[in-house]
Order: structure tokens, then C-alpha cells, then sequence
């Protein structure tokens, strides 16, 4: 009797470290694998904002224009204010109205 306590206890003891050793070792490997995922997301935000540094700079006003005018001949001006149209339905309600202008211009002058 006293054997077969001992060896069940010996048997169940060996089980919960055999588990143990296992859980450890596969958390461990999860956590190998965080730490690869996070410096590779790490390194993705750097290179994301060093990009976003790069597209405003190269897309600033004052860049391109020098670039402009160090590369080409011609002069270019600014747009006028009034001339930027905010959206697709603003420059199409530019356009019919112009559009009627002329054709009520046209009407007048084969008169």
C-alpha cells in the first residue's frame, strides 16, 4: 500500500513536470515570436514615417518650385485662389455655367 501511494504520487508528479517543461517551452517560443513581430513592426512604422518625411518634402510647394526653376526655362506662376476648385461637383458647376454663358453669347452674335 505504501508503494502504491508513492508511486502514484511519483507518476503524477513526473506528468505535471512533463507538462510544465512543455508550456514553458512553448511559451518561450511565443514570446521569440512577439518579439520578431514587434521589431518588425517596429522597423515597418520607421520606414512609414521616414516615407511620409519624404513624400512632404518632395511634395512641398517650395521644393518643386525650385526644382522648376532649376530645371526648366519656363516661368510659372500660382494659381489663383478662386481658380482651385475643392471638389469634382464645384468645377462642373463652374464649367455649365460658362458653358451657358458662351452658348447665350453665341445667340446674341447671329442676331
Amino acid at each position: 500500500m505504501f508503494s502504491k501511494k508513492i508511486l502514484a504520487s511519483f507518476l503524477i508528479f513526473s506528468i505535471l513536470m512533463i507538462i510544465t517543461s512543455y508550456i514553458k517551452t512553448q511559451t518561450r517560443i511565443i514570446e521569440k515570436k512577439i518579439l520578431s513581430y514587434e521589431k518588425k513592426i517596429s522597423n515597418t512604422k520607421n520606414n512609414l514615417h521616414e516615407a511620409q518625411l519624404d513624400f512632404f518634402y518632395l511634395s512641398s510647394p517650395e521644393y518643386i518650385s525650385k526644382k522648376i526653376q532649376e530645371y526648366s526655362d519656363e516661368e510659372y506662376t500660382s494659381i489663383k485662389y478662386s481658380n482651385i476648385y475643392f471638389n469634382l461637383e464645384q468645377f462642373l458647376k463652374e464649367r455649365e455655367k460658362l458653358t451657358v454663358i458662351n452658348k447665350n453669347e453665341k445667340k446674341f452674335k447671329k442676331k
